[in-house]
């Protein structure tokens, strides 16, 4: 790694991660990868399969003493930054970025070096590492638009994993529901749903066939839930799936995170969203609220009893599934 030109840093969450990894992807096929450097923890370990350039470099360090991580950013990256005085960094959010960039930043005054700081914000609000970030970050790539933009903010639009990849189709002859919200955070989602089933009449339920997704610890416990109110042949339970067609299901109930809203509602507004409070800041309630102030996403939560076929043309002109190419071509320039 003596000739590094671009880091990228991202941590904590797939929500950060992922985005990062479609960047890095964009990246490496316009630019040699073995110039390129990945920074990431724990979490991004488990995403690290998602890269398609085997020759791009990775660092994995664990954040969970963050002590611990700080100082191997300084004792790590020093050569990096001795070695490579012009060097284009984009932190995707998590606590990990703010290390790298900050260290970055005192690189360029005591060395006089020329390193280009970007971020990247996925959510209506700055998260805590992002709000640090964006002291010392030339731009900010946003992805809500805003009526009065900062001199440091560019609008991009959200993340879009893969809009053009191969996708699920579905018997039209159900009444096609999914229910997704991460592995862990579909526990409540769960609960929910369970509720609203069982308060249907018996003789609409057999129309229905549901797609649940729920983590492995928790199968066998929701299964026997389900089970109690559904039949067996109606119900598919799933940890992760690739293949999402969100046009083909007849009613979604989701979390509100950045990633969730706007690559479901760029294909459909038949969904009823939940935010995770848990957060901090509780970015996923802010997000929601702007689509909502929009008309977009259900306000209430009806499961639907019969099949519904639309006739009209859904288009969502408040997303652009085309984010991460404009950051390149920012970051690239």
């Amino acid at each position: 790694m003596k000739k590094i030109k671009f880091i990228v840093i991202a941590g904590s969450s797939g929500g950060h991660i992922l985005p990062a990894i479609k960047y890095l992807n964009n990246l490496s096929s316009i630019r040699e990868p073995n110039e390129i450097l990945f920074i990431t923890n724990e979490i991004g370990k488990n995403y690290l399969h998602k890269i398609k350039n085997d020759k791009l470099n990775k660092i994995v360090w664990d954040s969970k003493n963050k002590f611990a991580f700080i100082f191997k950013v300084f004792l790590n990256l020093s050569s990096i930054f001795i070695l490579n005085r012009k060097i284009t960094l984009i932190g995707f959010g998590g606590f990990i970025t703010c290390p790298v960039l900050i260290f970055s930043k005192l690189i360029n005054i005591l060395l006089l070096s020329s390193n280009n700081i970007y971020i990247h914000e996925q959510n209506y609000i700055y998260g805590l590492a992002n709000k640090i970030n964006y002291l010392i970050a030339k731009n900010a790539f946003i992805s809500f638009p805003k009526v009065n933009f900062s001199r440091k903010e560019i609008f991009v639009g959200n993340f879009f994993l893969d809009k053009n990849k191969p996708r699920e189709l579905l018997d039209k002859n159900f009444i096609n529901i999914l229910l997704i919200g991460g592995s862990a955070g579909s526990l409540d989602l769960n609960n929910t749903m369970i509720k609203k089933i069982s308060d249907i009449d018996k003789k609409y339920i057999e129309n229905i066939k549901l797609f649940i997704q729920t983590p492995s610890s928790h199968y066998e416990f929701y299964k026997k839930k389900y089970k109690s109110l559904i039949s067996n042949n109606s119900l598919i339970f799933f940890t992760f799936k690739n293949n999402l067609n969100f046009q083909e299901y007849d009613f979604i109930i989701s979390r509100s995170g950045s990633g969730s809203l706007n690559e479901i509602l760029y294909y459909t507004n038949n969904v009823y969203f939940i935010p995770h409070l848990i957060s901090r800041d509780q970015h996923q309630k802010f997000n929601l609220n702007y689509f909502l102030r929009h008309n977009m996403s259900l306000n209430k939560f009806n499961l639907p009893i019969k099949k519904n076929f639309k006739d009209d043309f859904y288009f969502n002109n408040l997303i652009n599934p085309h984010s991460i190419e404009k950051i390149i071509c920012y970051t690239t320039r």
